[in-house]
């Protein structure tokens, strides 16, 4: 009796509701799948369109130009730049500094040249038939890895002018091993330019290609907004219509349970399954069965294969459409800022210092530590922040930022504090301490002897890890900030 209630009042799941699940869960999956599939192929094959008409571009503009008089300016922008010293030549990212307007002043004669003009006659005509967002010649430094513009015909506000350079950047190091397919082409996405796709292409002298032979290198910028923008939408759609078929498809299998047809029903949710499961990209799973129930199960059925037909339909459409996009629109990396940056001088913030701290600890406890701390504090910030506000404190800061930066080249440089920075120091660097921390303070007494607008004035404490008498970083911490204290004192005297 008592096992009769039991079996009276146990709980049923129906097969209905399990076979609903199922296929919600299984449709669902199918849909996902399909989405990621397609997006990505389409947007592979997007990209390497751009890439290859990016390349395309790029050598038909360096067969377009003037071989002689890409020589020429070469030749001229070159004997310049050779001539001039080190500390003279100031990269593009110095962009309108003093420094930097001075340092092109040198190459004004080049732009005089007939040679140059016509070369830059030659790229603008060639941009505005062409349709892309920038054309430029240039010519590299491997000693440096230097990349030496040329002739630019971007607007004159964003045009780099003859001389101006910018360092390799790492994709840039790979033209060692391939010099006769140029630079690496990028995808890069900037908020000033939008989404770009680069391609520099060499130009040789003569049917010799090496080293010797290189002139100079092409370069095209194409613009990928339009076709970001449409990938987007395309995506959106495929999303909806998947969406859509889904819904109907669960529908039309709950009304498939409720008459109790589970056999065609299984072999739907069986293929539903292998379309999660994945393993292979084949598509047309559903046209492959055959169910012929004259109800809606054969209903939902021949909805399945729509679906597929459609979903298939719509990704040939997709892939069809890359081979007509006539324009160019750049996809990049987005930047991130990392979370031990300081933001306002792109050193290392206080986090990256700890975690500096907590690997010099453990080499301390293997008895491997060999390192040195500079602390470096400015003076009368307060000051400047009650009497010239605050932003003029911060020009400060990043002033004694760049001066730290150019003297202590070869260690890690952190801002602890407002106004506090912690240089360390390790390895063979050591031995130089005592000489970065005088270029140092002449440094700093340059920027109190020059005057003007921004006087940057600091005092800085070095201590060397002793393991005599230092326990942890934190003993040689204190001790560099103490000498920093001492000689923060004298300075005010």
């Amino acid at each position: 009796m008592e096992e009769q209630k039991k079996k009276k009042f146990r709980f049923r799941f129906p097969l209905w509701a399990k076979t609903l699940i199922v296929l919600v869960l299984s449709v669902s999956l199918v849909s996902i799948v399909a989405v990621v599939f397609s997006t990505n192929v389409y947007k592979d094959i997007t990209r390497n369109h751009y890439i290859e008409h990016s390349i395309e571009l790029a050598d038909t503009l360096g067969m377009y130009l003037n071989l002689d008089d890409t020589k020429a300016v070469k030749n001229k922008v070159d004997t310049i730049y050779k001539g001039l010293s080190e500390e003279q030549k100031v990269e593009n990212s110095y962009w309108g500094e003093p420094e930097w307007e001075a340092y092109l002043q040198n190459y004004n004669e080049v732009v005089a040249m007939p040679e140059y003009t016509r070369l830059f006659n030659q790229i603008h005509e060639f941009h505005s038939k062409n349709n892309v967002k920038f054309t430029y010649l240039a010519y590299a430094d491997f000693t440096n890895y230097r990349l030496i513009y040329l002739v630019d015909d971007s607007p004159e506000e964003e045009r780099c002018l003859p001389g101006s350079f910018d360092d390799f950047t790492e994709s840039d190091m790979t033209i060692f091993d391939h010099l006769e397919s140029g630079f690496t082409p990028e995808i890069t996405n900037m908020p000033e330019y939008g989404y770009l796709a680069s391609v520099g292409r060499p130009i040789f002298d003569g049917t010799t290609h090496n080293m010797e032979t290189l002139v100079a290198f092409s370069l095209v910028d194409l613009s990928m907004d339009d076709i970001i923008a449409k990938e987007n939408e395309g995506i959106r759609t495929l999303s909806f219509l998947l969406a859509g078929l889904g819904a109907g498809a669960v529908i039309i299998s709950y009304i498939l349970v409720l008459i109790l047809l589970v056999r065609p029903v299984r072999k739907l949710t069986k293929v539903a399954n292998e379309y999660v499961e994945g393993g292979d990209e084949n598509l047309n799973k559903f046209s492959k069965i055959k169910i012929n129930t004259a109800d809606e199960i054969e209903d939902l059925s021949n909805s399945m294969k729509k679906m597929e037909e459609d979903l298939n339909r719509y990704i040939t459409d997709l892939l069809s459409t890359s081979t007509k996009l006539e324009g160019a629109e750049k996809q990049a990396i987005e930047m991130k800022h990392l979370a031990v940056v300081d933001a306002l001088t792109n050193v290392g913030n206080k986090l990256a210092y700890f975690e500096t701290e907590e690997r010099l600890n453990a080499l301390i406890n293997e008895n491997n530590a060999k390192f040195a701390i500079c602390m470096i504090d400015l003076n009368d910030l307060k000051l400047t922040n009650d009497t010239m506000g605050h932003e003029t404190g911060d020009d400060l800061i990043v002033e004694l930022s760049n001066i730290i930066k150019n003297v202590f080249v070869n260690s890690t440089i952190y801002r602890i504090g407002g106004d506090e920075f912690a240089v360390v120091i390790e390895g063979e660097e050591v031995k130089n301490l005592k000489k970065l921390e005088n270029q140092f303070i002449a440094r700093i007494q340059e920027s109190i002897n020059k005057g003007g607008d921004i006087i940057v004035s600091a005092a800085i404490g070095s201590a060397t890890f002793n393991p005599n008498i230092d326990n942890n970083v934190e003993d040689t911490f204190k001790r560099a900030d103490t000498r920093m204290y001492e000689s923060k004192k004298k300075m005010k005297k």
